[in-house]
């Protein structure tokens, strides 16, 4: 007697778990973040000095795709790592939530990093701005300013959840008047309140810096993430240099 192919035996396992527990399993794996494609992040690519004081070696170009769209594609340098998660967790949006439009990207780094004004960072590739999902299911032109009640919780938070899984992801900056509208759906996934708070930022003061998702001025038309340095970079600098000794590299290069 022959023993069944694999592929029917899978058939086979998926009948016997009936039609509730095979809902279940189908959803855990839509749910499960990609894999990152770490195996192509070149250790040649460096991310150097501070977001705000830095500079960008050997960089990627983010392109237009089925789910990204990008705002200023002469801005759109970055490291592999922050390039490949924006592309692939786009991708994973779109699998989860199906009918969601592309994700509108706006600066990341110019091409050797540096100033980019009128941003104070965005300087060494690791930072980028996103514009929300809305739920008119069309994005934007631009990144417009927005309220609470025009954004797509779901997809949003489905993004970045998708980042902080993947272990690069340092600090999600957004307004505050807008972290409500993902914290209720937070809730509405069962999410524990410790989970919230080291999330969330909200309901907080505008001025304590705690939790991945915190608020910044100027930031109620997208969301800015930032990622952490490479084991590999070593002169990459994961906090922002100080206003003060901004101010004494600005007089030595007077």
């Amino acid at each position: 007697m022959r023993r069944p192919t694999r592929s029917a035996a899978t058939a086979q396992r998926a009948r016997s778990l009936g039609p509730a527990l095979l809902a279940v399993a189908l959803l855990l794996c839509t749910l499960t973040p990609p894999r990152i494609a770490s195996a192509r992040w070149r250790v040649q690519q460096q991310a150097k000095g501070a977001v705000n004081a830095g500079k960008l070696k050997n960089a990627s170009r983010l392109v237009n795709s089925r789910y990204v769209k990008l705002r200023f594609p002469k801005n759109a340098w970055g490291t592999r790592r922050l390039v490949d998660l924006i592309q692939q967790c786009g991708k994973h949006v779109g699998k989860v939530h199906r009918g969601a439009h592309r994700l509108l990207v706006g600066d990341l780094s110019r091409r050797t990093g540096g100033p980019l004004r009128p941003h104070a960072g965005h300087q060494n590739g690791r930072e980028a701005d996103i514009g929300f999902y809305m739920r008119s299911g069309k994005p934007l032109g631009g990144l417009w300013r927005v309220s609470a009640g025009h954004i797509d919780a779901r997809r949003t938070l489905t993004f970045i959840e998708c980042f902080r899984q993947s272990g690069e992801l340092m600090n999600v900056f957004m307004d505050r008047a807008l972290q409500p509208a993902l914290v209720r759906e937070a809730k509405r996934r069962k999410w524990s309140a410790k989970r919230i708070s080291a999330m969330f930022s909200w309901p907080r003061g505008k001025y304590v810096r705690q939790g991945v998702v915190q608020h910044r001025g100027g930031h109620d038309n997208h969301i800015h993430v930032r990622i952490r340095c490479a084991k590999h970079e070593r002169s990459c600098r994961d906090r922002p240099v100080s206003r003060r000794r901004m101010a004494r590299i600005r007089r030595r290069h007077r």
